[in-house]
Parts: structure tokens; sequence; C-alpha cells
């Protein structure tokens, strides 16, 4: 009930203010925020907003002048940028200072022009605080609900675009601190919940394949459509190869159209090649499409005398026509 009546009291001083604007210049803005009594005032407030007490500080704030008052509510707001910690309390009461609306307006004149603008634009600092608040809060439910397994990803997830990416980099912001039991619990909803099969992007899904290595969450990810999300996780598989793990999946990434050409070239860029990727890129040359790209690329590598003996040895057409094409094209 007290928290109640104090926040009704917040938002009343937040909200009473003068129907009309009242004009000041830059020059009278500087002067009041560097006077003695609105410096003292600062100081004796800051004490007020570390220890949450609102109560006071408004009251406090109320027995100054209207400029004076807005100048100390401007220089309060930078302290908390500065301070950093916040609670609940003080989340309230940014959140009434982002809602304010100031009377006072600094006019710049320039070459033809009238520009209006605030004089203390403290509500975009406190707004902000306040979203980072909800944003540190949302994170501790997130990892508290994935270690308990109550966390329903297509459900957390739900909500207008920006909502959805919002909650999107809290997951991968906090993915790296969850256990291996949680990473699992979430893995296993990609199989069961169909809904998770319309994600915006693939954020989620590369990074759960990279930090779990799941086979189940590469074979979804190369499935879809190709972003910079599913772009960026091959690359650094390419970059970990030779370890079998990237090798498998650079492998299994050549099934989808817009990465393969990427897939196929870092297999065959790779010396010694391993014997299980050999066998792989060999398979691959007795296919119509794949085969040719296959082909070219060992062609340019340096594998000509290897496609050599493999035409002359094979009796497939298909094989034979790709290996003639890609030798008959070096230089």
């Amino acid at each position: 009930m007290r928290q109640g009546m104090c926040m009704a009291v917040l938002l009343l001083a937040g909200c009473v203010q003068s129907a009309l604007a009242v004009e000041v210049t830059e020059k009278k803005v500087h002067e009041v925020s560097i006077s003695p009594q609105v410096v003292n005032r600062v100081a004796a407030l800051i004490r007020l907003y570390d220890k949450s007490d609102f109560r006071a500080l408004e009251f406090n704030l109320s027995q100054i002048s209207p400029l004076k008052q807005e100048s100390v509510r401007s220089q309060l707001i930078q302290h908390a940028v500065s301070y950093g910690q916040l609670d609940q309390d003080k989340a309230n009461w940014l959140q009434v200072q982002a809602e304010r609306q100031s009377t006072f307006t600094i006019i710049e004149q320039g070459d033809g022009y009238l520009v209006t603008k605030a004089a203390f634009p403290y509500g975009t600092q406190a707004r902000k605080l306040v979203q980072h608040w909800q944003q540190i809060l949302s994170a501790e439910k997130m990892v508290l609900q994935a270690e308990d397994g109550s966390l329903v990803l297509s459900k957390w997830l739900a909500g207008d675009i920006n909502h959805q990416k919002e909650q999107r980099d809290i997951f991968l912001e906090k993915l790296p601190d969850l256990s291996s039991m949680a990473l699992n619990k979430l893995v296993t909803q990609f199989s069961s919940d169909p809904q998770l099969m319309w994600l915006p992007d693939n954020a989620i899904i590369a990074n759960l394949a990279k930090q779990t290595g799941d086979e189940s969450m590469y074979r979804l990810l190369w499935r879809r459509r190709t972003d910079q999300y599913s772009q960026a996780e091959l690359t650094r598989l390419v970059n970990k190869a030779p370890d079998p793990q990237a090798i498998e999946q650079l492998m299994a990434a050549t099934s989808n159209p817009s990465l393969k050409q990427q897939a196929y070239r870092s297999l065959v860029l790779l010396k010694p090649m391993p014997p299980q990727t050999r066998e792989f890129l060999q398979g691959k040359l007795n296919e119509v499409d794949d085969g040719k790209v296959v082909a070219v690329q060992l062609a340019q590598q340096g594998y000509s005398s290897w496609l050599e003996k493999l035409a002359e040895s094979s009796g497939n057409k298909v094989l034979q026509k790709n290996l003639q094409s890609a030798l008959a094209n070096l230089p």
C-alpha cells in the first residue's frame, strides 16, 4: 500500500506541468546548472538517490524554482547513468522522469530556420536506463526458467519483430552461462515445437548448434535459408578445420545451396586432406550438379593427377564428364 502511494506521489510530481512552454537560452541553462544552489542541491540529493529515498528527494525538489528543479533532475539522471546500479525503486523513479514533459525549451536560430528543442533532454537517458534494467530482469528470469526446464522458447520469443529481436539478444547473451542440462532441454524443443520453425533468423539455432555441437541443430541450420548467422557459423567451422567435428559439419553444409561453394572450397583446401574428406569428395564427383563444383575446385588446387586417374579407372559417365570438363578448363 505504501509503495503504491509513493508511486502515486512520484507520478503526480512528474506529471504536473505548466501548460505553456518557457523559452530559455543555452547560456541560462548553463548558468543555472553551475549556480551554488543547484550544485549544493545536487550533491545532497545524490545521497538520497543512492539510498533510493525518493519521497525525501521529491520533497526537496519541490522546494526550489522550476528551472533549477529541472537542472537538478537532469544532473541526478546523469549521476544515475554513471552510478549504473539500479533497484526497483530507482527504476520506478527513472520511469517517471522518462515520462516528464519539461516546459523549458531552447530555440536555435539558423539561416532561415528555427528549431525548438528541450532544454533538459534527460527523458531519453532515463528511458534507456529503465529499459536496460528491464532487460537485466528478463535475462535473470530467462536463465532461471531455462535451468528449471520451464522456459518455452516459442512463447518467450513471441511478439512483434522488435520484441523478438530484444528477446533473441538477451538469449544469446546468456546462452554461454547455461548448463548442459538446460541446453539439452532447449535443443529438444526444436523437434517438438513446430512454432520454432518460423523463427525470423538463424541466430538462436546457429548459436545453440555452436554451443552444444548437437547434430540435429546443425541439420536444421543447414536446411534453412542462409543468413548472417548461418554464414558466421560456417566461417567459424572453416577456421576450426581440420577438427573432426568441424569437417563433419562442413561436409553437411554442402547440402545448403548458398553455402556449398564455401564449404566445398574449405574441404578441398585441407592439406593434408583427411581420408574421410577425400572419400566424401570422390563420392560427390558422381553427382551431376555438385560433381562439377567439386571437380573444378579440386583441379584448381592441384589435384589434376588424381582426377585423371579417377577418370581412367571409373566407368561412371557422369564422373568422367565432370572430370574432363574441369581438366579442360585449366589454364
